[in-house]
Formats: C-alpha cells, structure tokens, sequence
C-alpha cells in the first residue's frame, strides 16, 4: 500500500519548505524586492489608504526599483493610518470587495482603539503556513493533535493558529468555556500531543496540576506552543513550563495586524525567525527610520505578503529587535534571526537616573536568580521628578523571610551590576501575584494614573 504524506515536498527533510527555507540571503533579498514591488503596485491600485500615503508622499510604484527606494521613498505606516482610514470609511477600507472577504476580525491591544481586520481565504491559508514551519522543525507532524486552551475572542493569534492546525493535519481539542481543572482533566485523558495557550496560562495549569497532585511531565504531552505574551523566550518561564510539563517549548511572535511573522526554530536558541515565505522585516532607528545594520537594537519594520484584503507595507510595530540576517545555529534555516525575540518597545521605556530601562530586560534577568518564579509585576511611578520602578517577583514555594530578602539584595545586584542602575525589589511569597487565564498585566504605570502594557 502507498503511503500518504500530506507534504510531499518536505517529507524526511529537516525544513517544512526546502525550497525557501535555505536560500541565500542574496536570493532572499532579490525574491523579496520583487515581491515588494509587486505588492507596491497591487496596495496602489486597490487600496484608497496606501494610495493616498504614496501621492501625499509624490511616489509611484514605478519609482521603487531598488532597496535604497523602497528604504527611502516608501512611507511608513502605523497603526492610526488603518485607524482614521477605517474610522473615515468604514468597510470600504478593505483593499478587496466584501464578496472576497471571508472573515472579520478587529484586534484588542494597548493603544485605546480597536483595528479591524479582514481576512480573505487566501489570507487564511497563508497564515495558516507559518506556525507549520515551526512545528515541523521541533518534530510535530501530521496526525499528531493541539489542545487549544482559549475561547475564541479577541486574542486574533489563536485563529491563526486554529487555521495553522487544520492545515497541517493536527486532531484539534477545543477547550474554550472549561474551567482550569476540566482542562488539566481533559489533557489527561484525552492525551493530546501538544497544548497551547499563552505562557501565562500554560504556567498557571501547571501549578494546578501540582496543587492536584498531578504529573504532568509523565503525560502525553511532548510539545507546548505559545503566543499573545512574551514568556517563551525568557529563560526563567522557559524552563519552568517545559520542567513541569516535560514538553519542547514552540515560540512565536506577532501582531494582531499582520499576523505570527516571527517563529522560533528546533534549534532554540533564545530568539525567533522572520517568516520569510510570506514577510519582509528590517530594522531601523526608531527615531530617524535610518536602516540599522545587524547586531544593533532597532525597531522591526514589517511587509507582509500574506495580506492581500488589506495590505501591510514598511508597518511600524514599535516593537525593537536585534536581527541578524546571516544567522548559523544548526537549525539550516537562512532567514533572518531575531535574538531574544522582541527586547522592549519604543512606546514604552522607562528612564531611570538617566539610564533607558525597557520592562523585557527586567523580566530576562529574573531568570539569573535562582529560587524566583517567572511570576513579577512592574509598578512605575515619578518620585522628586524622576521615574522609578518597582520589580514586585514571588520566591519559589517554601522560602522564608530571610531567604526572601537574600533572594531581593541578589535580583537587586543583578540589575545594577546589567543594567546599571538600581531597582527596587520586594520579593513576595509564592503565589502572592494574581494569575490570569490568558494575557497577564504586568506593568503598572502609577504616572499616568492607568496600566501600561502587560
């Protein structure tokens, strides 16, 4: 009897695309700058928004013909354009007719207005593709199954993954409406492959699970794929997730607008991929939009392919990065690498006795203290007119007082000794902080009066 393999292009290959996957940077760049082109034109012609940018801006697509055009001519946008082009004309803001929309979506976020996206089928299908590269890599394969955590609300991530599963082959589980304990009940007998949810939660129906009495790392379970937060790629969270669950942590990393761009590889070297297949990223000066070389932090820049009902070109995501496009960690993938995945946000830094403190960098470090869960919270507030912060993190379970303190004055020495500057630091018993069921509130900025980002 023949064997059926659902991707025959890949099969017993290392990567999930071949063909793309370990192309030259040189053949890259050129497959990227057609394709750029090509979508330049295509937003012109059917995108009242990114016409109206171009002709404020006096370009046409025909003046894009090289990277130093499209770097210099080309406009950024942001996520208020595609607000005040939605707020101003309403679905008639889609690139395609509403007969080739198949899916409305609109995203939550931290920018006080909503983003409405539309979806064609062929925008389904190629979000559908990313996270397959990732889950081949780490070694899931066709016929395995994804328990997926989450209701289907806002979080626009879990559709893509959802789309990502069918795609791919996976047995879907579907958890929304379950309670923290149905669902560690289900996951155990139901024996899926691989659980997802944000890190927060994976984390949290760990802890139950141990509340329970549970053995989690002897279960199915060999795989933990994780977006909506950072969490994956901060070393203390990672490893506590995949000690407790026995699993291979799968990272990624994107925007409700254009989608999981960013994936990490089977290698796990502590930073994701750009998604090449279907995104173009680089990186600029924040402040300038000077393009950065490799190897310094800058903010990610991203086109996307993938989004034809209503395009994303040079799309600022004030997220900063440090990309490397030559990257060489085993994995044979040749796109672009991010180390360390998203590092802070140009929106959101804080300046603590003339030093730029970016709330990712605090999180990383907790992980340099042993006995400190990946459990914290960032409160900010202005004192004798200068900005302080306050790390509140809990010891791990049965920490005394004094070990409590020791553990602070370390966490304390951490970060004067790699950031230089001191923080404050109350380290707090296990299980002081709150935990949410999906995207945790870290930051508490005191300043303004209302949280930050978490």
């Amino acid at each position: 009897m023949l064997e059926f393999h659902p991707f025959p292009s890949c099969a017993g290959a290392r990567t999930f695309s071949p063909a793309t996957a370990t192309l030259s940077r040189d053949e890259l760049d050129a497959r990227h700058l057609r394709r750029i082109r090509r979508l330049i034109a295509y937003a012109y012609r059917h995108s009242a928004l990114h016409r109206r940018i171009y002709d404020a801006a006096g370009m046409t697509p025909r003046d894009v013909r090289t990277w130093d055009d499209f770097h210099k001519h080309v406009p950024f946008t942001d996520k208020a354009d595609y607000v005040a082009d939605q707020e101003e004309r309403g679905l008639a803001a889609e690139a395609m007719g509403p007969d080739l929309i198949s899916a409305y979506f609109h995203t939550t976020g931290t920018t006080g207005s909503f983003l409405h996206e539309h979806y064609s089928e062929y925008d389904a299908l190629q979000m559908a593709t990313i996270y397959a590269h990732a889950w081949w890599d780490c070694g899931v394969r066709p016929g395995d199954s994804i328990f997926i955590n989450h209701n289907f609300g806002f979080w626009l991530g879990l559709w893509h993954m959802y789309w990502a599963a069918r795609f791919f082959g996976l047995t879907i589980y579907s958890a929304g409406g379950m309670t923290t304990d149905q669902r560690l009940d289900a996951i155990l007998s139901r024996r899926p492959t691989m659980v997802a949810g944000t890190p927060t939660y994976l984390m949290r129906l760990a802890q139950r699970a141990a509340e329970r009495g549970l053995d989690l790392a002897s279960g199915s379970v060999r795989y933990l794929t994780a977006g909506g937060e950072p969490g994956m790629n901060v070393p203390v969270t990672r490893r506590a997730l995949e000690a407790a669950w026995g699993a291979v942590g799968i990272d990624a990393y994107g925007l409700s607008e254009v989608g999981v761009a960013h994936v990490e590889c089977g290698a796990h070297p502590g930073g994701v991929h750009v998604m090449e297949d279907v995104f173009h990223a680089y990186s600029v000066d924040h402040v300038t939009g000077a393009v950065i070389p490799d190897g310094e932090v800058g903010e990610n820049i991203v086109t996307s392919y993938s989004h034809l009902a209503q395009p994303f070109i040079k799309y600022r995501t004030h997220d900063l990065v440090r990309r490397y496009a030559r990257p060489n960690h085993a994995c044979n993938w040749t796109w672009a690498y991010l180390d360390g995945g998203v590092l802070g946000r140009t929106d959101f830094m804080v300046v603590v006795k003339g030093v730029n403190v970016y709330p990712t960098a605090i999180e990383n470090l907790i992980g340099a203290v042993a006995g400190l869960t990946g459990n914290y919270e960032l409160h900010i507030r202005a004192e004798d007119g200068t900005d302080r912060i306050r790390v509140r993190v809990e010891a791990e379970a049965g920490a005394e007082d004094g070990g409590r303190a020791a553990l602070g004055e370390r966490l304390v020495a951490v970060y004067r000794e790699r950031l230089g500057v001191a923080l404050e630091v109350e380290v707090l018993p296990y299980e002081t902080l709150e935990r949410f069921e999906l995207k945790t509130k870290r930051i508490f900025d005191h300043r303004r009066g209302t949280g930050a980002p978490g």
